[in-house]
């Protein structure tokens, strides 16, 4: 990128200094037969008239400024190209991060925050700093590049741009550099609050109507965003005031040039001529002169950027497999006898007590296990450590008596379905959210029907006009909390897993519904799937092999499900 930029001062240059013999030809026609070059030329290409000779030579720079320009764009455009590139790497990198979070930084932290920095603030970074760092660079560059012909054409010329616009930039710079940063850090801090409260907006629509809350939301978001566009809009003026003012500076000094020549009676074909290179070299300077201060003030006002992806990871063997296929079969672990969590110990944070202490539980392929407890017993915690969203303190996780080895986490995924009360649908067609992950003409219809059939869902997906393509809205909003359910357990059957995971699945429905999907439930139990589930209905687990009964992170006790209903009888 640097060398191309070289190459665009080179040609910069080139192309102003072809405009040199134009002015010196129009004022000094002589020279057409005083300079040896251009005298053999006009002999060899037979021209009679010295102004004829003048217009083909300024034809000539025409059609050179046009290739200059056209080769300029090109540079630009990779360069433009470049930044967003490396926009997108940061992108990938903060991806990565994300999913390399435990799902306890995940749900501790605002999802808007998540969203800005690993789509917005990328994106900023190039466009805010990035490009202006380039225009920077070029510009820089050219002026030098110019300042360094110049002072090879004439010092004192050098001497008269030098003396009128670097002190006009510096102190235009000095004035606002403060207040552009300032303008930078609201800037950031309006668009971070103003994502919260729109995010709030949209994600709380049915208890904002229904609480009537919609002025004081709305008036939040819309507060904020005034604040976002009035900090753009001071960015963006301060954008252009130095092309006027140094434009202005620039036309004093000629006319104060003029002023003085015409006082001392210095006006000659030879003054016309330095006025005429001084015009041009200041209004070619002006622009880069002016996008240097621009690129400048972008720079400072959006450094706070920088704050926000420092944390971006190095190591980028990772990006690429955000890119490549997903591994249709990875290795899994060999799965044909039990499941072992052995003294597991978890806690979520220091000087917090145990969230799980000495858990010991064994599993045997094809049972069902229930886990009841009180909120904040330890249920779902346990159920996340076999997912491995969370990895034991203490303790290990042993299958077939083997520990989980970590290249085979991908593989052990695969074989766990996951239905939770909350469960995640996009906003797609019932083939699509069943064969989650799976562009429509891929997904396997034999398959997608015998899991439709399994789950329930065949009798009310006939009764639809389009069946299977019916789009469900977002995160289901066409849905019945059962068809949700359905959807889930579908799902899970799609992609094969052996070990299914109900966390408080039915724990939202009404009985009859509850029914229907313990029913459903039922129809894997003839499939032989290993199941565990979470439940604070008993009904749920009437067809457990056994029941923990977890209390304050530990094992309280181990029923039957006829055990329970006992006790509960007594209870009562």
């Amino acid at each position: 990128m640097l060398g191309l930029i070289f190459l665009l001062g080179l040609l910069d240059v080139f192309g102003l200094a072809s405009i040199l013999p134009i002015i010196y030809l129009t004022t000094k026609t002589d020279l057409i037969f005083t300079n040896n070059i251009l005298h053999s030329t006009y002999l060899f290409l037979n021209f009679t008239s010295p102004n004829r000779f003048i217009l083909f030579i300024f034809f000539i720079v025409v059609i050179l400024f046009s290739i200059k320009n056209f080769i300029a764009v090109l540079i630009n455009y990779s360069q433009i190209k470049f930044s967003y590139e490396v926009a997108a790497n940061i992108t990938m990198r903060k991806l990565l991060q994300f999913y390399n979070k435990s799902i306890t930084e995940i749900v501790s932290s605002n999802s808007s925050v998540f969203a800005m920095n690993i789509a917005a603030s990328p994106t900023e970074l190039s466009s805010s700093l990035m490009v202006p760092i380039f225009s920077f660079f070029s510009e820089f560059i050219i002026v030098i590049l110019i300042v360094v012909a110049i002072s090879l054409f004439d010092f004192k010329l050098l001497v008269l741009l030098s003396v009128i616009l670097i002190p006009a930039g510096l102190i235009f710079y000095r004035a606002i550099r403060n207040k552009t940063h300032l303008m930078g850090l609201q800037k950031n801090e309006s668009r971070y609050y103003a994502y919260q409260y729109l995010y709030q907006i949209i994600h709380g629509y049915i208890d904002v109507i229904l609480m009537n809350k919609t002025t004081h939301y709305s008036k939040k978001f819309i507060d904020k965003n005034k604040d976002l566009n009035h900090s753009l809009v001071q960015l963006t003026l301060y954008e252009t005031i130095p092309n006027r003012f140094i434009e202005v500076i620039a036309l004093i000094a000629i006319f104060l040039i003029f002023t003085y020549s015409v006082l001392l009676n210095k006006v000659d074909s030879g003054f016309i001529a330095f006025l005429a290179v001084f015009v041009t070299s200041a209004y070619r300077i002006l622009p880069s002169f002016n996008r240097i201060i621009i690129s400048v003030v972008r720079i400072k006002s959006n450094q706070v950027v920088f704050d926000i992806l420092k944390d971006i990871p190095a190591d980028i063997s990772g990006t690429a497999a955000l890119l490549s296929e997903e591994i249709d079969n990875p290795q899994k672990p060999k799965f044909e006898n039990s499941i072992e969590l052995k003294n597991i110990g978890y806690k979520y944070f220091e000087n917090q007590k145990q969230a799980l202490s000495n858990i010991s539980v064994q599993i045997k392929k094809g049972d069902i296990v229930g886990f009841i407890g009180t909120s904040g017993s330890g249920k779902t915690t346990l159920f996340n450590i076999l997912l491995r969203l969370l990895i034991e303190q203490e303790g290990e996780l042993l299958i077939d008596g083997k520990l989980l080895d970590e290249n085979l986490l991908i593989g052990w995924r695969k074989m766990i379905g996951y239905v939770r009360q909350d469960y995640f649908l996009i906003d797609a067609t019932f083939a699509e959210n069943i064969a989650f992950g799976i562009s429509r003409e891929n997904i396997n219809e034999q398959k997608l029907n015998e899991c439709i059939k399994l789950a329930s869902l065949e009798e009310f997906l006939k009764s639809l006009p389009i069946g299977i393509d019916t789009q469900i809205g977002e995160k289901g909003s066409k849905l019945s909390g059962g068809q949700k359910q359905r959807i889930a357990i579908a799902r899970s059957l799609y992609h094969d897993s052996e070990i299914i995971l109900f966390d408080e699945a039915t724990s939202a429905l009404d009985h009859d519904t509850e029914n229907e999907i313990i029913e459903t439930i039922n129809n894997l139990f003839v499939q032989k799937k290993t199941m565990l589930m979470i439940a604070h209905r008993y009904t749920t687990l009437r067809k457990c092999n056994k029941i923990y009964e977890l209390k304050n992170g530990k094992i309280f006790a181990i029923h039957t499900y006829d055990e329970l209903v006992k006790q509960r009888i007594q209870v009562n």
